[in-house]
């Protein structure tokens, strides 16, 4: 993450043309006119959990979101945690940071925006998982909003970066939020709580499993082999840290073959989202989860739902 971050940071003294082609990008999403004297730079705070870790330390005020006050953007950085932790794709969170909290640099006037290519990656990847479950991609985060790749924004890893690193196995890179854990296990025909007895290659055996699909009539489950992903081997830490006494959740599909395929391995885990997802598995309705997801987020008046149903269209953010 930090080499494509740099690259924008680096660019402290802009070519005229690249100033012009930030200026108008920018016009597209703010009406304001910034100054330098406007804008200023400040710490990304502690709490401000969207952006925890991000590999930059300062961000600009007011932000892309006309959010003039760290508050502020506290407050309304917190209906998109779900969509962070739903781990929809790895660059989510550079992402929404980039709108939420944009790189500072004394030097500009106006923050560093978010490559278009950026915004269409993520987007890629989550706007599925989204509708699922009755979220459309947000107006506000429109792609066309962000400029075409260049020196002047913030842009993910191009392919030949990705090449030189074997992808790690999807289903060995999985996060234990609650989001995740639940939308994977909606998604999954098996889920068990089991031991691993054997890594071989691209596979692991599985033993002394047990269920956790409500309705289930066995519950016990015997020993069984389980591919770690579709595409054959590839690297997964679960190799170097798998125990014999070790349990784990697994969540698998069937491929057309009949095969199991992995889509989730955690080591089972004490922490307080862990086994509240876990918690709620005999109590989840996966048919009306989107529902209930939507309910729940309109309840907060500044939710992202909220925000959906009152969208105003004299402005690209709706506000």
């Amino acid at each position: 993450m930090r080499l494509w971050i740099t690259v924008a940071v680096l660019c402290v003294v802009p070519s005229t043309a690249a100033r012009a082609y930030l200026s108008e990008s920018w016009a597209m999403i703010s009406s304001n006119d910034r100054t330098q004297s406007t804008s200023k730079c400040v710490p990304i705070p502690s709490n401000l959990t969207l952006c925890k870790d991000i590999q930059y330390s300062e961000m600009q005020l007011p932000n892309l979101l006309e959010h003039e006050t760290i508050a502020e953007v506290v407050h309304h950085s917190q209906d998109w945690l779900s969509l962070l932790n739903l781990n929809c794709n790895p660059y989510t969170q550079l992402f929404l940071c980039s709108v939420f909290a944009p790189v500072c640099l004394p030097e500009m006037a106006k923050p560093i925006l978010p490559c278009r290519s950026l915004c269409e990656v993520v987007k890629s990847g989550c706007e599925g998982r989204m509708r699922q479950y009755g979220f459309p991609w947000p107006e506000m985060l429109r792609c066309d909003l962000y400029p075409e790749e260049n020196d002047m924004c913030i842009k993910p890893p191009t392919a030949e970066k990705r090449a030189t690193v074997a992808a790690p196995c999807e289903s060995c890179t999985q996060v234990g939020t609650y989001e995740n854990i639940i939308d994977n296990f909606c998604r999954s025909s098996i889920v068990m709580k089991a031991r691993i007895s054997e890594i071989q290659g691209a596979q692991i055996k599985i033993r002394n499993g047990r269920s956790l699909k409500k309705g289930e009539r066995k519950r016990s489950i015997g020993e069984k082999t389980i591919s770690l992903s579709t595409g054959g081997a590839c690297p997964c830490e679960l190799k170097k840290n798998a125990s014999s006494n070790q349990r784990y959740l697994i969540m698998a599909n069937k491929d057309g073959n009949g095969n199991l395929v992995a889509t989730l391995i955690l080591p089972w885990q004490k922490e307080k989202s862990f086994k509240r997802a876990v918690h709620q598995f005999s109590r989840v309705n996966c048919k009306s989860l989107g529902r209930e997801i939507r309910a729940s987020a309109s309840r907060r008046p500044n939710s992202l739902y909220a925000m959906r149903k009152h969208n105003s269209p004299s402005s690209p953010y709706g506000y």
